[in-house]
């Protein structure tokens, strides 16, 4: 079965009357002359002498780069042939490693804070213009979820004061692309085991449930020989 998304019962049933407080979880010069005047004694004056230091050279033009839903394709079924270039031009994923990369996660209400998040030394050391690899992360939507904990917040029911919903496991698929070029890389599926504790946001609009996460040491070992091997 597929799985609903962070907090979208709230949304529907109490947008504004639902937000909770803290939860208690179970489970981006050119060539320069001059030219003389136009009368004879301007041009038999001496010519100037040459700047004394050498020019800058301009800086490199900004390489465009494309939002997480075109190098990604988040849109159900997924299809390869929709993915784009994250970084069209951009350094090719070959050589010694470490190859930088940039994480996405398929979810309207994702928390960026939360796990799983790349190591900061895998990630580009300049904007964007040095990454190699694009990690994207979808929900398995044909993961039977089952009931693992709960999450409790006060005053999370209109009707009854405090609330709780379910929190129920996880599976995610995850795929890497070359960022130059958004060609696939790697594709493995990873199962969340965050505990409840773990996985309750500190807020929440309720009725609502939530979803064991992927853990970010979990991911960093999957994607190791990925980012810092030899090309």
């Amino acid at each position: 079965m597929g799985r609903t998304r962070r907090g979208a019962a709230g949304l529907v049933v109490f947008a504004v009357a639902g937000l909770a407080g803290p939860a208690a979880c179970t489970g981006g010069d050119g060539d320069v002359y001059r030219r003389g005047g136009g009368d004879a004694k301007a041009s038999s004056r001496p010519s100037p002498s040459p700047d004394p230091l050498p020019r800058t050279p301009p800086p490199p033009a900004h390489q465009a780069v494309r939002s997480a839903e075109e190098a990604c394709d988040f849109t159900e079924p997924f299809e390869a042939g929709k993915v784009k270039a994250y970084l069209p031009g951009g350094p090719a994923y070959k050589g010694p490693g470490p190859h930088p990369a940039v994480l996405f996660k398929d979810d309207i209400a994702v928390d960026e804070s939360e796990p799983p998040q790349l190591p900061g030394d895998w990630t580009a050391a300049f904007a964007t213009d040095d990454t190699r690899l694009v990690v994207c992360q979808y929900d398995d939507r044909d993961h039977p979820s089952r009931k693992v904990g709960t999450c409790t917040y006060l005053g999370g029911s209109h009707n009854s004061g405090d609330g709780e919903y379910d929190v129920q496991s996880a599976r995610y698929v995850f795929r890497v692309f070359e960022a130059a070029t958004g060609e696939q890389v790697t594709e493995f599926a990873l199962d969340g085991t965050t505990t409840p504790e773990e996985t309750c946001p500190d807020s929440a609009l309720y009725p609502a449930q939530d979803f064991q996460l992927v853990t970010s040491d979990a991911l960093a070992d999957e994607l190791r020989p990925f980012v810092t091997g030899r090309r």
